[in-house]
C-alpha cells in the first residue's frame, strides 16, 4: 500500500527574486557584500558574523572593490546611502541597469 505523502513537504511557494541594493537588477547569483571590508572589521575587532552584509551583483560588487580602497570603504562608504551618494557610482548604476545579466561585465 503507498504511503501519502505530505504535500506541504515538497511543494514550497517560489521565493521572489532577489535584487541588488545598488543596481535593482534580478541576478541569479547576488553576493554578500560587506558593508566594513572583512580585513577592516577584524582589525577594528569586530566579528565576522557582526559585519552587516547586503546582496550586489558581481557587476556592482567588482566596481566596489576596484574603485574604492578598503579604508574608504570602511571609513567612508559604510552604509548603501553614501555608496550611492557618490557621483562615479550613480554613473556607473545608471550604466549598468542598461546591460543585460546575461552579459558579462568587467570592472577595469
Amino acid at each position: 500500500m503507498a504511503r501519502k505523502q505530505d504535500q506541504s513537504s515538497w511543494y514550497a511557494e517560489p521565493k521572489p527574486p532577489e535584487v541588488c541594493v545598488l543596481c535593482g537588477r534580478e541576478a541569479p547569483n547576488l553576493t554578500d557584500h560587506h558593508l566594513v571590508p572583512k580585513s577592516q572589521g577584524r582589525r577594528q575587532g569586530v566579528r565576522l558574523g557582526d559585519i552587516p552584509t547586503v546582496k550586489m551583483c558581481p557587476a556592482c560588487q567588482g566596481y566596489l572593490s576596484k574603485t574604492f580602497s578598503n579604508a574608504e570603504l570602511a571609513n567612508e562608504l559604510n552604509t548603501v546611502e553614501a555608496i550611492l551618494a557618490r557621483e562615479e557610482v550613480q554613473k556607473f548604476v545608471k550604466w549598468v541597469q542598461k546591460q543585460p545579466l546575461s552579459k558579462g561585465v568587467r570592472v577595469h
